[in-house]
């Protein structure tokens, strides 16, 4: 595989278009498709792995695949009926754990509108209870505090996942960090431009770089929570 060299000039146009495509067209430019998203796409999760290895964490899973790292730029309508057929975003996964839907993950979504990054964890019954169990803990807990604090100074950021009205028992109600038990996921995420380094090879760099402040959270979730 080459090495990466931006995204071409077609690929945010092609993004901004693809919902009002249907899989008549798809198949007849898949090959366009290919040019201005999925190649590209394969060479940035190959380059954007090696750094985040070296920067994020030695465990970092970068597979340079659609179903891999690369999500499928169609929707699955059977879990999403009424939704167009094809998404107008790219998303790159990179996560680490055996189970890639439950593992720590960091990711970027590429969108006309701007460039997003994300971080965090979905969880199974068991992670949910270790998960439960570290918020509650005062090191753990406060570990978390330290982890989550400067992600939630960024502009804009979003800390996703507090589903319940009530803290779960057997945790009290007015617990310090009840705004984190009453959570059924985690995930930082924040939105940037869309930036002139899409288009070479130092958009590794900007990723790199906006990525890497997820560290201190990873590293909490893959000591605390993760299997």
């Amino acid at each position: 595989m080459s090495g990466f060299a931006g995204f071409p000039a077609p690929a945010i146009p092609t993004l901004r278009a693809l919902p009002s495509r249907d899989s008549g067209w798809y198949a007849a430019h898949k090959a366009e498709v290919a040019d201005a998203l999925v190649d590209p796409a394969r060479a940035f999760v190959e380059e954007l792995g090696e750094r985040l290895r070296a920067e994020l964490s030695s465990g970092i899973e970068a597979q340079p695949k659609v179903n891999g790292s690369i999500s499928p730029l169609n929707e699955d309508l059977r879990f999403a009926p009424g939704k167009p057929p094809y998404r107008d975003y790219l998303m790159l996964n990179f996560w680490e754990g055996p189970s890639k839907p439950l593992a720590p993950t960091v990711r970027v979504r590429i969108h006309p509108s701007g460039v997003g990054f994300g971080g965090g964890m979905a969880f199974d019954k068991d992670a949910l209870e270790r998960w439960r169990a570290a918020v509650a803990g005062p090191r753990s807990g406060a570990a978390l505090e330290r982890a989550l604090a400067p992600l939630e100074a960024i502009e804009g950021c979003e800390l996703a996942g507090e589903a319940l009205k009530r803290v779960p028992a057997p945790y009290e109600a007015d617990h310090p960090r009840a705004r984190l038990l009453r959570h059924k996921l985690i995930q930082a995420r924040w939105g940037d431009v869309v930036p002139d380094e899409l288009g070479d090879a130092r958009f590794v760099d900007w990723c790199t770089e906006r990525l890497v402040r997820f560290k201190p959270l990873h590293e909490w979730l893959v000591e605390h929570v993760a299997t």
